[in-house]
């Protein structure tokens, strides 16, 4: 399926989805996005598993070292926890203090998460990291690492 997301590129992807819980709206309905499932844990918890990297394609691979998604609906100063799940083990990285990035719209500047992030890794070497984040004025983030 040809798409054009919200900064005008034009790509070729199979469509990954969006999540409504409320007036919260989770979604990787864009070139890059690879969420392929969401669930809510808790009232401000969320768990977000990724998909592999071209999922769907004759291209696809096992990697799952990133994300990419966004969230909107969210109210001023609305805290949300998150859970980032079936990733390849990145232990060392996080270990070495890295830590995803995050920007407002489309327009936005990248920025880096200044919230702890803790990371485990569970049965079959799936790696997850977690992260508290609160969202400033206005609605939405994207969120990659």
């Amino acid at each position: 399926m040809v798409r054009v997301d919200v900064d005008g590129v034009t790509c070729n992807y199979k469509s990954q989805g969006i999540w409504k819980f409320g007036s919260l709206v989770f979604s990787s309905e864009f070139c890059s996005g690879n969420i392929g499932s969401v669930t809510q844990l808790g009232e401000s918890t969320f768990e977000l598993s990724t998909v592999p990297d071209c999922a769907g394609t004759p291209q696809e691979v096992s990697y799952r070292t990133w994300f990419y998604f966004s969230v909107s609906g969210i109210k001023k100063d609305q805290i949300l926890s998150l859970c980032i799940t079936n990733l390849n083990p990145q232990a060392k990285l996080f270990n070495q203090g890295l830590r995803p990035v995050w920007r407002k719209g489309s327009q936005g500047r990248w920025e880096r998460l200044t919230q702890e992030v803790s990371y485990s890794t569970g049965e079959g070497r799936i790696f997850q990291i977690r992260f508290k984040f609160r969202f400033g004025e206005g609605a939405g983030a994207a969120g990659t690492a």
